[in-house]
């Protein structure tokens, strides 16, 4: 067999090879809870954890967008309020 053949052979397994949800998940709840369990642990372990002086940064990064942002938009109110009270009479 190629390794052409053997790619599509794992591309597309027979009807031997395919197994229903339901054999996939066979067994008791415990043990299907164990199985789940087992995995995450297993996918925890590849966590890529920050830094705490990354942390700090981005903290930082975030606080100073946040407050650029809310000036930004207090200007612009500001802005807008003054064009309206200015275009609009005023009513006694």
């Amino acid at each position: 067999m190629t390794t052409l053949q053997q790619a599509d052979s794992r591309k597309t397994p027979g009807p031997a090879g395919k197994q229903s949800r339901q054999q996939e998940v066979s067994g008791s709840p415990m043990e299907q809870l164990t199985t789940y369990l087992k995995g995450v642990r297993a996918e925890w372990t590849k966590i890529s954890w920050p830094t705490t002086q990354q942390i700090i940064g981005q903290t930082i990064v975030v606080l100073a967008v946040v407050s650029v942002m809310t000036l930004l938009l207090l200007v612009m109110d500001f802005s807008f309020h003054s064009i309206v009270n200015a275009i609009t009479p005023h009513r006694s």
